[in-house]
């Protein structure tokens, strides 16, 4: 597979420039990055939440765990609770299971953003397969999640 054609054509609507990069097959986050040779804290991770109000995409870097208190705070919705990825493929058809590009608004869904990611010179996204990153400079990642809620809702794992 290739690069979703939800997250092509969102980039392309928003005219953003980024690079594709190749690599092996990767599951998690963490791994594509060493795969791919690039720092995990500049690979931005999807998490997909969910409560009765519908769902919501965290994005955080791969080298971070998520604040769970944070995106309450910020949300003021106490009982969201995590997708598990089985459950993803309806709200992402075009992509691989468990490959969450992490371009909520592409998918019309409700995004949080941890602000940390726009301070990194690249920032690299999963596409929606296992063996492809999406490369693209802090600021154009900024720019194209603009109107989505940006805060700090990570913690760094070192």
């Amino acid at each position: 597979m290739t690069m979703a054609s939800t997250v092509s054509q969102y980039l392309n609507d928003h005219s953003a420039a980024y690079r594709v990069i190749p690599h092996a097959h990767s599951a998690t986050s963490c791994e594509t990055a060493h795969k791919a040779d690039v720092r995990e804290d500049r690979v931005a991770k999807a998490i997909l939440l969910r409560d009765e109000r519908g769902m919501v995409m965290v994005i955080i870097p791969a080298s971070a765990s998520l604040d769970m208190r944070a995106v309450y705070d910020e949300t003021g919705r106490n009982h969201l609770e995590m997708v598990r990825e089985e459950e993803f493929g309806s709200t992402f058809p075009d992509c691989e299971l468990g490959a969450l590009p992490p371009l909520g608004p592409a998918y019309g869904i409700t995004t949080l953003v941890d602000s940390s990611l726009g301070r990194r010179d690249t920032v690299y996204l999963e596409s929606g397969d296992h063996e492809t990153l999406v490369a693209m400079d802090g600021r154009e990642f900024d720019r194209l999640l603009s109107g989505c809620r940006h805060c700090d809702l990570s913690r760094d794992w070192y």
